[in-house]
Formats: structure tokens, C-alpha cells, sequence
């Protein structure tokens, strides 16, 4: 059985490094009039069982401006896009070779035994995996130009989905000349931590529902809003009300992710459950951040008025991939099991919502019983969900 000590990190960071040396090197053979300006691995992919490599992309002015050219812009955007870059040129792109998909199974197989059960050992591994590749980058940058192949102006970087991989790729210098953003983004997280808990709630909340022009952590004040937890409650409910600016949907969403039930929170996404004034997409969210919060009985209460989609969507929220993010209940069938009884007309639709393949929720270890109680439900839906959900947990 594979064990830390016997797993051979650096033999799988040289061959990250081989994968962008002969990707530059290619390059160079069959377009050697191109202006290589830089190297990216992206597509990376983990998800508790297995672990992809990722793809390299070689970067070219030539290619950059016909990716330019058919998005009708200046290019900037897609310098370090590599998949929009691959794209526009194919043979620019290099999926891993048989060396690199080997290292990718071994690394899966020794976080699979490593972690016996644990998803969070198991990302501990992958962790280590992906941080294999921003010093990858830097050996094979300094390799390249021993070689002659690049000038000093060329970098290569790991580019994962959250963007902690970069600055890990490049020096200082590096980072600002041609990551601008991330020094930005790191000033307004420090300005935002420093303001007053009012102000912090005001300027997150108002980002998090899009009330305002998108601010430079574009796509982290929804993890923002759930930090600040109850103090970000009121302003929330005042979007769900119409007393303030911003998406409703999203405010819902976000009380059911920060998980403080108290009679103002019921009390507002149920009258916005029942508010036929609101779209269906508001009334949903309101009845899905209710389930998520333990109330599926006032879904139940109103169901005879309430639009059959509004209806499922939130009666299989706790059981679906959205529970997962921020707080949520423990696994529990039963409150589903008695509405269903109450209401079998309702059966059909809320199996269709937890239909294979839509996404269901990640078991933890303290749900496993619960999850195997629902094995024996008289509903034939509810234990494919709980079979699934326990499959998947013994395979982490």
C-alpha cells in the first residue's frame, strides 16, 4: 500500500516539467516565426476519488490576436486563458501523455490510501499535488531559457479555477506586470477587513446580491457574506423584502447558507413563498433556503397554491450539491418522507428534482446513518439518494 514516504513527489513535479519543456519545444519546430510570450497548465481537476493532469497551453502573440479577433476585443482577457487559447489554435494545446496520466492514477491511488475514508486527507494530498505544479513552472521557465528558447519577457504559470496557483508560479515583479488584479484584489480584501463591522456588512452584502457594479473580488463576496454570518442577516432580509436594492434569489440563498433561523428569516421567505407578485426563480430560492433551514412543513402548509417546480426545487434543496455550501442540517429523509405522505401528488416532481445526475449533496461521516436509514424508504427516489450518496462517501 503506497504511504507518504514512498510516493516520489519530485519525480512527479520533473514531469510537469517535461510536459511544458516539450510543449515550448514543439512549438518552436512547427511555428518558429510565433512570439511565444508564456506557458499555462489548467484544467486541473480533483474531486475526491480521482485526479486529472492538467493541460498545457503554449501562448503566442499570433495566436492571442486571431483569439482576439473572434471576440471582437483586444485580447488581454484571453492572454492567460488557456482553454479560450487552445481553442483558437489546437495544436497549441497539449493534453498529458501517457508519462503524465500515470503520475495523475498513482498520485489518486496513494491520496486514496492515505486518506482510508477522510475527504479532508484526501485533499491534503491534492493539495500537495496541485502546489507540484507552480514550482514546475519556474524550473521549466529557467529551463527554457538556458536552452535559448525563450526570452526573459516569457512565464509559465499553474492557472486553477480560484487562482491561488499563480502568484505561486511567478516572482513579485512577475505577478504585478502581468497579474495586475491580484494585487488589487489583495488591497480591497485588507480595506474591506479593516472597515468598521457595519461598513463590511453594507459594501459585501450590496456585492453579493449584484446590487452594485462588480467590485474587484468579483466572485468571492458570496464566501464573504457567509463569513460575516449573523451580522449579514438583516441587510440580507431587507433584499428579500424589496426594502433594499438587489437580487431576492440570491439573498435567499445566502441566509440558507449562513443557517441562522429566527422568526424574521422564516417569516420573510415565507411571505415570499407566497408572494404570487415575485418570479418563480425568487419563490424557489425562498423555498429552497426554508428546507434548508428546517421548515419544510411551511412548503407543505402552502403547497396547494404554489407552483409545482417552486414546490420541488425546494423540498429537494437539503439533499442536493447546493446544501453543501456554507452551513447546513444534518442529513435527514424524514422530513420529506412526511410531506410526501401528506401530499404523494408531489412524489413525481421531487423525484424528477432528484433525478441522477442533478447533483446531489456530499455525505459526511456523522450522516453515514441516516443516509443508511433511507436505504429502507417507501420511496424508490429517496433510496437511489441515499445509495448514491453512500457510494460516493466509501469511495472518498
Amino acid at each position: 500500500m503506497p504511504s507518504k514516504q514512498k510516493f516520489d513527489w519530485k519525480a512527479l513535479e520533473n514531469a510537469a516539467v517535461d510536459h511544458v519543456v516539450s510543449a515550448v519545444r514543439r512549438i518552436r519546430q512547427t511555428h518558429p516565426d510565433e512570439a511565444v510570450y508564456g506557458a499555462m497548465f489548467h484544467e486541473f481537476y480533483g474531486d475526491g476519488s480521482v485526479l486529472y493532469w492538467p493541460m498545457v497551453t503554449i501562448g503566442t502573440e499570433e495566436v492571442l490576436a486571431r483569439a482576439a479577433a473572434d471576440y471582437g476585443d483586444d485580447g488581454e482577457d484571453l492572454r492567460w486563458s488557456g482553454p479560450d487559447l487552445s481553442q483558437c489554435a489546437e495544436d497549441h494545446g497539449f493534453e498529458p501523455g501517457d508519462e503524465q496520466d500515470q503520475w495523475a492514477t498513482r498520485c489518486a491511488e496513494f491520496a486514496q490510501a492515505t486518506a482510508e475514508g477522510s475527504f479532508s486527507a484526501w485533499e491534503a494530498v491534492h493539495e500537495r499535488f496541485l502546489h507540484c505544479f507552480p514550482r514546475a513552472a519556474r524550473r521549466a521557465r529557467a529551463q527554457l531559457l538556458k536552452e535559448g528558447l525563450v526570452d526573459k519577457r516569457f512565464i509559465a504559470v499553474a492557472t486553477d479555477e480560484a487562482g491561488d496557483l499563480v502568484p505561486l508560479s511567478l516572482t513579485r515583479a512577475q505577478l504585478l506586470r502581468h497579474f495586475p488584479m491580484y494585487d488589487e484584489a489583495e488591497r480591497e480584501r485588507a480595506r474591506i477587513a479593516a472597515l468598521p463591522l457595519e461598513e463590511q456588512v453594507a459594501e459585501v452584502v450590496a456585492q453579493a446580491v449584484r446590487a452594485v457594479p462588480p467590485g474587484p473580488l468579483l466572485g468571492e463576496y458570496d464566501a464573504l457574506a457567509r463569513t460575516l454570518g449573523e451580522a449579514a442577516v438583516p441587510a440580507l432580509l431587507d433584499v428579500v423584502a424589496g426594502r433594499s436594492a438587489g437580487e431576492a434569489w440570491q439573498a435567499s440563498m445566502l441566509l440558507a447558507e449562513i443557517n441562522h433561523s429566527t422568526p424574521e428569516v422564516i417569516g420573510t421567505l415565507e411571505a415570499t413563498l407566497r408572494n404570487t407578485e415575485a418570479n418563480e426563480s425568487e419563490r424557489a430560492w425562498a423555498a429552497s433556503a426554508l428546507a434548508r433551514l428546517d421548515r419544510m412543513d411551511l412548503i407543505a402548509a402552502h403547497l396547494s397554491v404554489l407552483p409545482t417546480e417552486v414546490a420541488a426545487r425546494g423540498l429537494s434543496a437539503p439533499y442536493r450539491s447546493f446544501r453543501d455550501r456554507g452551513k447546513h442540517h444534518p442529513l435527514d429523509y424524514r422530513p420529506l418522507e412526511t410531506v410526501l405522505e401528506q401530499h404523494p401528488d408531489i412524489a413525481p416532481a421531487v423525484a424528477e428534482a432528484l433525478a441522477p445526475g442533478c447533483g446531489f449533496c456530499t455525505l459526511e461521516a456523522a450522516e453515514v446513518v441516516a443516509a443508511q436509514q433511507g436505504l429502507n424508504s417507501k420511496w424508490a427516489f429517496i433510496r437511489e439518494h441515499a445509495r448514491d450518496v453512500l457510494e460516493e462517501f466509501e469511495q472518498q
